[in-house]
């Protein structure tokens, strides 16, 4: 089975997949390299980093490959603004962001002319979201590890998102084998 190319705004991954912005370590740049090589989007997890530390990464990436490389990094964060606009300064491809809403990431993001996809966990956030300025939605339900926001599976969530916006919607979470793939 041929798995359809991934579309948000001008970037087009050739598999629908992003990899997990897993925080602490987990998702540098080799990984999100590697998973850039593969035809999905790499993403490099800025939460914790410095803007130094991020930096480094970033360019670190950008040598292992020249696919598509985002960062995720959690709005809770003290460091969040400077992170993101740190990243948009390095060219970076992709801003993921979760456990918040900031509304001015949006403006960066398009100044930068650089997507910005919020986490959000139901079709009501997705749809405020979507009006703000996202170029995509991850949908997070139980299954996912990392910040929640709900009790309810992604399979319950994601068709009401569908229907609440006309974005790309990445799901996340609970995505096993490839039956998980194509009915998500």
């Amino acid at each position: 089975m041929q798995l359809p190319a991934l579309i948000i705004d001008k970037l087009v991954a050739k598999l629908p997949i992003i990899q997990g912005g897993m925080a602490t370590r987990i998702s540098t740049s080799r990984l999100a390299a590697a998973v850039a090589n593969e035809g999905g989007i790499g993403i490099i997890a800025a939460t914790g980093m410095s803007p130094g530390e991020l930096i480094q990464e970033i360019r670190m990436a950008r040598k292992l490959t020249s696919g598509i490389i985002g960062i995720n990094v959690l709005f809770a964060v003290r460091d969040f603004a400077l992170l993101v606009k740190t990243a948009l300064d390095e060219g970076i491809d992709l801003v993921i962001s979760g456990a918040g809403v900031a509304r001015d990431m949006y403006k960066w993001g398009r100044d930068a002319q650089t997507p910005i996809v919020p986490i959000v966990s139901s079709a009501k956030l997705a749809s405020m979201v979507e009006k703000m300025g996202a170029s995509a939605v991850v949908v997070e339900g139980k299954e996912a590890g990392g910040h929640l926001g709900t009790h309810r599976s992604v399979r319950e969530i994601v068709p009401e998102v569908r229907v609440a916006v006309d974005i790309p919607i990445i799901a996340a979470g609970g995505i096993i084998d490839g039956r998980d793939i194509v009915d998500a």
